[in-house]
């Protein structure tokens, strides 16, 4: 398969997207025993994906609720193992694992969450330990909120993302899989299988099977779906002052945590659909500044050094991922609609769509993206 023909060279899997999502299926492909040079992946490279986030954070409660689903735990679990494996097995650190310190600031989300975990906390999987705490331990654990209630708990790690995925694309061509960088600008199917054309005007490439790992970017692919943008934007920090050395990851207003090089992120700050590329960096600072000075007890914080602003999918029909065959397609699949949780989900989902690829394993029925009977190539 790994052999040209007429119409271009050829690959028995496609993977359109070389973000995580994408490189999360090559991995898991790789590993249930598919050859690498059968493997193919289309990557535009895009600055502003959401697996481009310079600050970015796993953690097993990144809702409004502290007891999740059956479904929540079962990719979180999977997802903390498969990411543990990645990170080890890499001489670069490329993620810091640290409690996470979710602060009960007296309004009424803190009052949900805090409800939410005297209900569920006993009943969490075995790894996953939480306490609730004030006073000198609270101190002692962020000096800057003052000895306030708190809910603290791990397993929690801050990744470095870009960094996680070169490691793994770097990986896949070590073993022999293909990389093209681009976009697609036509993808059409025949009788012998898919053409998937470029818009740097290469050759169309030919593929059995067409993986879209796109994010944001599925909906210029796939139509009449309610495919959304969720814009959002981090920072970067110089770790001066209150920011140095944090003894804990902070959930607030927003995620603050040392990030494997010392240096400290924060975010994530969701932005208005509208007019988001806009947004100037000044602004940026403030609003972040703003909300970590409230966590940290107000004090000067120092020089921003990053900020990045971007853009995740979302399948605003339920806000559940896609993974799985397009409906009325044939061998064309999704891996997307991951938003902002595509570190809890988008390893795991990847070792679950390989053995599906291959094996005819089923798919979660929660994310299965069947459900999504509207969704249509564009032609």
């Amino acid at each position: 398969m790994s052999q040209g023909d007429e119409k271009g060279p050829r690959a028995a899997i496609a993977v359109v997207g070389g973000g995580l999502a994408g490189l999360s299926l090559i991995d898991a492909l790789l590993e249930q025993g598919h050859p690498a040079a059968e493997l193919l992946v289309i990557d535009a490279a895009d600055p502003q994906r959401g697996s481009s986030a310079p600050a970015t954070v796993l953690h097993p409660f990144a809702g409004r609720t502290m007891a999740p689903g059956k479904a929540h735990w079962r990719a979180f679990l999977k997802s903390w193992e498969t990411l543990q494996r990645w990170c080890e097995r890499e001489e670069e650190p490329l993620w810091r694992p640290a409690p996470m310190m979710r602060l009960m600031e007296g309004d009424k989300l803190s009052a949900k969450l805090e409800e939410s975990w005297e209900e569920a906390h006993t009943s969490y999987p075995e790894i996953v330990r939480s306490r609730r705490v004030e006073g000198e331990e609270s101190r002692r654990l962020l000096p800057g909120w003052q000895g306030r209630p708190a809910l603290v708990y791990e397993p929690a790690a801050a990744v470095d993302m870009p960094g996680l995925c070169a490691a793994l694309l770097k990986r896949a061509r070590e073993r022999g899989v293909r990389v093209v960088q681009g976009d697609v600008a036509d993808l059409r199917r025949d009788e012998k299988g898919w053409d998937i054309g470029l818009t740097s005007g290469a050759p169309a490439w030919r593929a059995a099977r067409v993986v879209l790992a796109t994010g944001a970017a599925l909906g210029r692919l796939l139509g009449e779906a309610d495919l959304r943008e969720r814009p959002g934007e981090v920072g970067v920090w110089e770790a001066t002052g209150p920011l140095k050395g944090l003894n804990v990851m902070v959930n607030s207003a927003a995620n603050i945590f040392e990030r494997p090089d010392g240096r400290v992120g924060v975010g994530s700050t969701y932005l208005k659909r509208e007019g988001w590329r806009e947004r100037g960096d000044g602004e940026a600072k403030q609003e972040l500044g703003e909300k970590m000075a409230a966590a940290l007890g107000g004090a000067d914080l120092g020089r921003a050094l990053q900020i990045w602003r971007g853009v995740r999918g979302i399948y605003g029909s339920d806000h559940r991922p896609l993974v799985g065959p397009v409906a009325g397609e044939c061998e064309l699949y999704v891996m997307a609609g991951f938003g902002s949780k595509g570190l809890t989900w988008a390893p795991a989902m990847g070792q679950v769509l390989a053995a599906h690829l291959l094996d005819g394993a089923p798919l979660w029925e929660v994310v299965d993206a069947r459900r999504a009977r509207q969704m249509r190539l564009r032609r």
